[in-house]
This record gives C-alpha cells, sequence and structure tokens, in this order.
C-alpha cells in the first residue's frame, strides 16, 4: 500500500512535506504525516472547514478519498481528515495523473540551450527554464526564443549566489534584479522561483512568498552536471519516473563532460514509451 493511502492523502502532499528530492525511499525512513482532525458527532464538512479556518475546497484537495466525483462523500464520527498544509518549496508535483515537467537551470547561454531547444521543439515537448539574471542579459535573443516556443521562464536569481549567505537587503536585490531583465526581454514577471543549490532560509522563503513567487524544487536529479553519461542520466529519470515527478536538468556547463543534450531525446522517448505526458511546472503544481 502506498503511503498516501495509507493515510488518506496525495503522494505530492507525503512529498513535499517531507521534501523529499528523490520517490525512491530508504527502508526505515523517518515521514512526517499531515496534522488531522478527528470527525465528531453531527459535524459536515463545511462546519469542520470553518471551525479549521480553511476554504472548503482546500479540506477537500487535502483529502482525495473524501471526494468521488461529482459528490462527496459523507464523513462519520471517528473519521480521520487530514489539514491542509503549507507548501513553502514544491518537490512534487499533481500525481493523480501521469504527467512530469522536464526543468533546465543555469542558462540560457549559446551552445547547449539551443540544442535542448531544438530537441523539444521536434518532440513537441514544454518545458521550464530558470534562468540567471546576467545570463538572461548576455543572451536576450535565447531567453525570447524560449518564450516564443511555450516553454516557462523562472527565476533562478541574478547571478547563482548561496542564498543563505545573502542578508535580506542582498537577497531581495539580487532576485528582484533577475525578475525585472527576465520581464524586459518577454514583458513577463516570472512566479517560479529555483534557490541554486536547492538552498534557501525559511524566512527568504516568506519573503518570496509575500512577493507573489512559488519556490519549486525537484523530485529526480539527474547530476548531469557531474559529468556523468547520457545512459546514467536516462537511467536516473527511469528510476525516479513516477507521476508529478518533477526533473532537474541544466542546459549551462562550464568544462568538462555534459550529455544532457545526448540524453535528452532518449529519455522523452522512454518515458511516453511509459504513458508519461510532458507538461511546464506550473501545469504540474497545484495552487
Amino acid at each position: 500500500m502506498k503511503i498516501s493511502d495509507k493515510f488518506g492523502t496525495s503522494t505530492e502532499t507525503i512529498a513535499n512535506l517531507n521534501q523529499l528530492q528523490s520517490t525512491i525511499l530508504n527502508p526505515n525512513k523517518y515521514l512526517e504525516v499531515p496534522d488531522s482532525y478527528i470527525v465528531k458527532e453531527g459535524d459536515t464538512l463545511y462546519k469542520v472547514a470553518i471551525q479549521l479556518g480553511i476554504p472548503l475546497p482546500e479540506l477537500i484537495e487535502a483529502n482525495p478519498s473524501l471526494l468521488t466525483f461529482p459528490f462527496l462523500t459523507w464523513i462519520y464520527p471517528g473519521q480521520k481528515i487530514n489539514k491542509p498544509i503549507q507548501h513553502d518549496k514544491v518537490y512534487l508535483g499533481d500525481s493523480s495523473k501521469k504527467r512530469m515537467a522536464l526543468t533546465f537551470d543555469d542558462g540560457p547561454e549559446d551552445t547547449y540551450t539551443p540544442e535542448i531547444l531544438e530537441i523539444l521543439k521536434k518532440k513537441n515537448v514544454k518545458a521550464t527554464f530558470f534562468v540567471l539574471g546576467e545570463r538572461a542579459k548576455e543572451y536576450p535573443e535565447i531567453v525570447e526564443q524560449i518564450h516564443e516556443e511555450g516553454h516557462v521562464i523562472g527565476n533562478h536569481t541574478w547571478d547563482h549566489p548561496h542564498l543563505p549567505e545573502l542578508e535580506e537587503e542582498q537577497f531581495i536585490d539580487n532576485i528582484q534584479s533577475a525578475s525585472e531583465e527576465i520581464e524586459e526581454i518577454i514583458g513577463i514577471k516570472p512566479n517560479l522561483f529555483r534557490p541554486p543549490f536547492g538552498e534557501i532560509e525559511d524566512h527568504q522563503l516568506e519573503l518570496l512568498h509575500n512577493r507573489g513567487y512559488k519556490a519549486v524544487m525537484w523530485s529526480a536529479d539527474t547530476k548531469d552536471w557531474s559529468g556523468i553519461s547520457a545512459e546514467e542520466i536516462v537511467s536516473t529519470v527511469m528510476k525516479e519516473a513516477n507521476p508529478g515527478v518533477i526533473v532537474l536538468q541544466h542546459n549551462y556547463h562550464a568544462s568538462g563532460p555534459f550529455e544532457t543534450v545526448e540524453a535528452l531525446p532518449q529519455m522523452i522517448d522512454e518515458l511516453r514509451a511509459e504513458g508519461y505526458e510532458f507538461v511546464t511546472v506550473p501545469e504540474i503544481v497545484k495552487d
């Protein structure tokens, strides 16, 4: 039995609550589960939502087993209902459909990015690119191409700093500068953000949230930056393949072996053969 089924919640709720960067769990791993409310005599979902101070749709979303489309299941005294949790960082998207999201970090540049875009166009796949402001300024035409070809662009800071080391003003300026650069090029301010190295402090997350950003992590890391072969990249993703998975790749590499471009067509073909559809991060992440 899936852990999510046992506790009457969704797979993405468990993954995001525990900040899981992989869908593969080791034996004896400790996992948190959502807090629950015990139904009392005379309770209805509407009354429970009011008592918990949350909108009814959020309560239903946190308890997918309560919904037998298009009707709600009756609740009964003693039943456990999961309380919704606020996902500060998203690791896994909607797991109710066989979909995955491909993401690319650290670009743009003029070597790997054009090749990746050509593959995505040939395969009719839309992806999400988390770009650096300084590289967007250097390659505005490629940022524009990414946008015009239907891909989503997110903010990956101006120059890839280690965020926990920044003061609040430095943090805000760095992210704001990147967003302004992106908006100047494509006319849209990004609302997705991925922290470099996946590291960010809780108070920084709050600053992001207050400015309308959603922090997006990943649930399958290709480790393509490490110089592993295309075969290893594909094998890693296939082992991690599950509905809702967000795949981390890169479209910039300074030097040495880098086989993301070689791996990408095979990865797409093998995942499609297993029945997966490719969507962008906004499509796979529930608000």
